[in-house]
């Protein structure tokens, strides 16, 4: 904000500097009001300036970042009414900077300090508006001069010096508007991700693969389309956890996240269905590509070495059960059935994949 106000103060500056060097230009202006707050602005810009760095060196300082917010941004809105007043109250560069300054506030500071500020400096617009209005003070101070002018001459100079002042402001607002929404944007997509992922693994979490479920059960009820659900649980983690540590267990949980994502196909899903449980969405596929994939990621896992903090090496195995989805079938049914079919895989002895409609067939069979 404050170097939003300097390059404002420093376009004014060079303004009244290029009037003061350009005598056949005084008749057009009030000359001797604006040597004055030439003085004025001189002043100002290194105050400016100071504040800006008041606000570097105590940039770590708790109490500074409570109160220095209040105070630069009453500084900086009172500083522009001044100039603000001689160029006219309500002209377009001063109602453009006037907005320009309280978007970019309420992006940097908290609503209560914009609101503050802006509500006493808005305050004393009102002020002299009203003052204006009931011919006590004068508008435009600055562009009023007691010569005999040209009025082409006076309105190519206001409409110039219009342009002058709006042309900073709009750019230098615009150019901070667009970092500000960049970094909101970066910002959105990061809260985007953390709420779609699982903070230890980084893989998906249970709410993203429950949406991705639903999707494919919607294009399964309008397409030929055969995607199938693998389940699998890490064997014995409890034991991991007790023998090993917590911290052990973390790093089995995340080489276990790591091997899956590596061992699936690109356009496959994987996430963490809770505690030692993983969950793989495959679309698109067979019975056959299913094992195949489940297989695979069985044998990774009993291939990644996590050492504990003896430097042991801490088996890995885990249990699969897998399933497709079926017609009418929903999604608490087919977690149902790949649940069943993991299970079944656990009584076996564990480190297996178990089809769920394999499971069935035995079931029956027996």
């Amino acid at each position: 904000m404050l170097a939003l106000g300097i390059l404002i103060h420093f376009d004014w500056l060079l303004w009244k500097l290029y009037i003061y060097f350009k005598p056949e230009l005084w008749q057009l202006l009030n000359i001797s009001l604006l040597i004055k707050h030439l003085y004025v602005g001189l002043i100002t810009f290194p105050l400016l300036l100071l504040l800006m760095l008041l606000c570097w060196v105590y940039r770590d300082s708790r109490k500074a970042e409570q109160i220095l917010p209040y105070i630069c941004v009453l500084a900086f809105g009172l500083s522009m009414l001044r100039d603000a007043y001689l160029s006219g109250i309500m002209s377009p560069a001063t109602s453009l900077t006037f907005m320009l300054s309280l978007i970019v506030g309420l992006f940097l500071f908290d609503r209560a300090v914009i609101y503050s500020a802006g509500l006493l400096v808005l305050a004393l617009m009102g002020w002299l508006m009203f003052q204006t209005l009931n011919a006590k003070l004068p508008y435009a101070p600055l562009f009023i001069t007691h010569h005999s002018v040209d009025p082409a001459q006076a309105s190519m100079l206001w409409t110039a010096t219009m342009l002058w002042f709006m042309a900073p402001i709009l750019i230098g607002g615009m150019i901070l508007l667009e970092v500000l929404l960049s970094q909101w944007r970066d910002r959105e997509k990061r809260v985007e991700t953390l709420s779609q992922t699982d903070p230890l693994t980084s893989l998906y979490n249970r709410r993203t693969i429950y949406h991705f479920l639903a999707q494919l059960l919607d294009e399964r009820q309008t397409q030929e389309r055969l995607h199938s659900l693998i389940l699998l649980d890490l064997d014995f983690f409890k034991q991991i956890n007790d023998q090993h540590g917590h911290s052990v267990g973390d790093r089995a949980l995340v080489a276990t996240a790591a091997a899956l994502k590596n061992t699936i196909r690109q356009h496959d899903m994987v996430g963490r269905f809770g505690g030692e449980e993983f969950i793989i969405v495959i679309a698109d596929t067979s019975r056959e590509k299913t094992l195949q994939i489940a297989e695979r990621c069985r044998n990774e896992l009993t291939q990644l070495k996590v050492y504990n903090d003896h430097q042991e090496l801490v088996p890995i195995s885990a249990s699969f059960g897998i399933t497709h989805f079926s017609p009418h079938c929903t999604l608490d049914h087919i977690l149902k059935h790949a649940d069943d079919a993991l299970y079944r895989a656990k009584n076996m002895g564990r480190n297996q994949v178990v089809h769920y409609d394999e499971y069935m067939n035995q079931s029956r069979a027996i």
